[in-house]
């Protein structure tokens, strides 16, 4: 019987040491760790053992490798990307994960420069980030000025020109007295610095006004930002501080928008195409009043003066124009607006490719007003060896911009709603049929 005891001791005690072998049975975790958007590599990404202190981080090509026993929970975290975490076990010890941008939340940098980052705790600049849907949003604008609007906090901006494609007016420090015509921000594309010259029509030549003082504000100025795209803009990070100056030069005085495109992604080719088709009509008119025998009495009385007008009036409702609604008539058009893009992107672990095309049509509420706008990109990264990576950005715009006689203008004689004003509705202002 003491045999027997001794040899179920014995069995026992292997099938205890047998088990705690098994559950002490060490492996290696390994894997990459990369970006989501562009699939490369990320280098110094930290990978901690969840609840321990235990951890590593990756290299240059984002793999990393670290020993563990048993089950664990793997958390990747790197400034400004989302943290995630990853179970791992000796019989899934292989991990591949892709780390998504934290761009509008990021708080431990801030991106304020060309290869530039500095602490929010030290930054003088304040910054606003506008990422790809919250540009466009469920409606997409007709400019990018326009798609700007009201997507950033503390930035004063008012339309140029009331005509299609007119260009917006922005001031980051508000309205002041001094160049406050003149002061707009630097615009920088994917690392190259856009010309915004205002482009005036003319009008001031044509109505006289060029003799006046404060030409510019008659002459319906309008940037030519409105010549982007925006359906190929990835993100924009906006530069309002003083401090901006530091990095970018006298000319980023009144701000800088940083506008990157979008890029390629590792992948299949992904074809995307869209179309939007819509109308514009005027909104709160002024409700044009018609005039009649008694209210031409009344305005120009019964001398010589009121005679001719009642026997303009006579004339007019003799041919049937004697109650026009000449609001109706300037403002009454009903255009149709399209908007069709359509883009392709993909690539490798060293080629990726983004291309797209659009087309753009908006005409005005008044004849012969309108915008047209025809865009070709195409983005290409390749990459050589570990440490190159050669990028072309190409670009090719075709605008068209139709801005017609008047404007946003309330008190000079190139507008035609003031001139409507003094316009009765049985004038004979048509244009001779003959």
């Amino acid at each position: 019987m003491q045999k027997i005891y001794k040899l179920l001791s014995t069995v026992l005690l292997l099938m205890f040491f047998a088990a705690n072998v098994t559950f002490a049975q060490s492996y290696t975790a390994s894997g990459k760790v990369t970006d989501q958007r562009s699939g490369d590599g990320l280098v110094g990404v930290n990978v901690l053992v969840k609840g321990t202190s235990q951890g590593t981080i990756t290299d240059a090509n984002g793999d990393f490798t670290l020993s563990l026993s048993g089950p664990a929970t793997l958390s990747f975290s790197f400034i400004g990307y989302v943290t995630a975490d990853v179970a791992v076990s000796s019989s899934s010890s292989s991990v591949s994960i892709s780390l998504k941008e934290d761009i509008t939340s990021l708080e431990e940098v801030v991106v304020s420069g060309l290869a530039t980052t500095v602490k929010r705790s030290n930054l003088a600049n304040a910054v606003v980030s506008v990422n790809a849907s919250e540009l466009m949003g469920s409606t997409n604008a007709q400019t990018l000025d326009n798609a700007l609007y009201g997507k950033m906090p503390g930035v004063n901006m008012a339309s140029n020109s009331g005509a299609p494609g007119g260009g917006i007016n922005m001031q980051f420090r508000g309205v002041s007295t001094l160049g406050a015509g003149s002061s707009q921000p630097l615009y920088i594309i994917d690392g190259v610095y856009v010309d915004n010259s205002s482009m005036r029509n003319g009008r001031t030549q044509v109505n006289g006004a060029s003799g006046g003082q404060n030409v510019s504000s008659q002459d319906d100025v309008a940037n030519r930002i409105a010549d982007i795209n925006p359906d190929d803009i990835e993100r924009i990070e906006v530069l309002k501080g003083p401090s901006a100056a530091a990095i970018y030069g006298t000319r980023a005085n009144a701000g800088v928008i940083i506008i990157t495109t979008k890029r390629g992604s590792v992948g299949k080719a992904k074809v995307s195409f869209s179309q939007d088709l819509g109308f514009a009509k005027a909104q709160n008119l002024q409700e044009f009043e018609v005039w009649d025998a008694a209210k031409i009495t009344a305005f120009y009385g019964t001398g010589s003066r009121g005679v001719l007008e009642q026997s303009r009036y006579s004339q007019a409702v003799s041919e049937g124009r004697g109650s026009v609604n000449w609001e109706d008539e300037f403002y009454g058009e009903t255009p149709v607006l399209s908007n069709s893009q359509v883009s392709i992107t993909g690539g490798t672990e060293n080629t990726r490719y983004f291309v797209s095309g659009g087309a753009l049509s908006e005409n005005g509420i008044i004849k012969g007003t309108g915008f047209r706008r025809y865009s070709i990109r195409a983005n290409v990264e390749q990459k050589i060896g570990d440490r190159i990576t050669l990028s072309l950005n190409n670009t090719y715009l075709n605008t068209d911009n139709d801005r017609g006689f008047t404007g946003n203008q309330n008190n000079t004689g190139g507008s035609i709603g003031y001139a409507m004003a003094y316009l009765p509705s049985y004038a004979p202002i048509f244009p001779d049929a003959s």
